[in-house]
């Protein structure tokens, strides 16, 4: 695979002459606020339904490739890829942006009594950021780095490209070695053909989408480029390469959608034809943009109806709920579906 090199925040607690610098006026914590309420928390809950539930994603955490379908500012790919050592990919045609994530770091670091009182759990000002603070240092070694960016829409269009281009089109039992061989050479040519076909396809689609998560304009070449021609630390490394595009989706041992919105079912999809645990919370339903979704001859409408229709995909998804903090509009949507390695057997 063509690999990105990773660009970094150094976190350096030292002067330029290696004296100490002083530590910054100490910020009273509010004892009435409401940051523990706080929606942005809810990517933390996910992280540990998605370490608890798939602790083999610790396991050799850098060998592993997950995919982050419709990852938005990227908070939960930074998060594993940060503070877990997990290789996590952010899908998503929007250019992430993990400004904020990093805002906070320093911060919190910037403020050593304030991160402490943050820590705690189950106080109003409770921080998760602050609470994974050490672990964060420990792993990252002072070095904050961006994870990876596949600038691409997950779809049904996507789906079926993969089925064309991974499954296999002739049985090896009826050919005779020779032919299979043959076969198989002008096959995989015809693969390729048809991915890189997709992939410029996809690629004209995304050019005139300027969207950046936060609202914030992407810049120019000549503004993201600094004085050693890398890019700024808080933008993930795109993949421009086709052939390292789909080597990603071939190697992928798990797929996750936190809120995808429109990529939801095709999320599913993915994952079910590709057999890698998954899960995915699901959000929006857009009844218009998928009419021909149905359940019990009805078209599927609310979040209640999505739920039962996305479970219909397979017999063995299975149904969890994520402990958000609930809000004054109690709009939370946190039901979980996902699927275990051994659900495949």
């Amino acid at each position: 695979m063509t690999e990105v090199p990773k660009q970094c925040v150094f976190i350096d607690k030292a002067g330029a002459g290696g004296s100490s610098i002083p530590p910054p006026p100490v910020i009273p914590s509010n004892t009435n606020s409401t940051r523990a309420n706080s929606r942005r928390n809810r990517v933390f809950v996910y992280r540990d339904f998605l370490l608890s539930t798939f602790p083999q994603l610790l396991t050799n955490s850098c060998s592993n490739v997950v995919l982050d379908v419709a990852g938005g500012r990227g908070d939960l790919s930074w998060l594993l890829h940060n503070i877990d050592g997990i290789n996590s990919i952010i899908a998503d045609p929007r250019l992430p942006n993990h400004k904020s994530l990093i805002k906070s770091t320093m911060f919190l670091l910037d403020h050593p009594e304030e991160a402490t009182v943050r820590a705690v759990e189950g106080l109003p000002t409770h921080q998760p950021l602050a609470t994974l603070l050490p672990r964060l240092m420990d792993r990252c070694d002072g070095r904050l780095s961006s994870p990876l960016h596949l600038r691409i829409h997950v779809d049904s269009e996507l789906v079926e490209t993969l089925i064309k281009v991974c499954s296999n089109t002739h049985s090896k039992e009826d050919e005779e070695e020779d032919k299979i061989n043959t076969h198989s050479k002008e096959d995989e040519e015809d693969k390729i053909m048809i991915w890189n076909e997709y992939w410029q396809k996809e690629k004209h689609r995304i050019e005139s989408n300027k969207t950046v998560y936060g609202g914030t304009a992407p810049r120019t070449k000549t503004q993201n480029n600094n004085q050693d021609g890398a890019s700024p630390p808080n933008r993930p490394q795109q993949i421009t390469d086709a052939r390292a595009a789909l080597n990603i989706f071939k190697s992928l041992d798990y797929i996750s959608g936190f809120h995808p919105d429109q990529a939801t079912e095709a999320t599913i999809d993915l994952a079910l034809f590709l057999k890698v645990p998954f899960s995915i919370v699901p959000c929006c339903v857009f009844p218009s943009e998928f009419p021909n979704r149905q359940l019990d001859g009805m078209k599927v409408k609310s979040h209640s109806q999505l739920i039962d229709y996305l479970c219909m995909k397979h017999e063995k998804i299975r149904k969890g709920t994520l402990q958000f903090v609930d809000d004054e509009r109690g709009t939370a949507k946190n039901v979980v579906l996902y699927m275990l390695k051994e659900d495949y057997d």
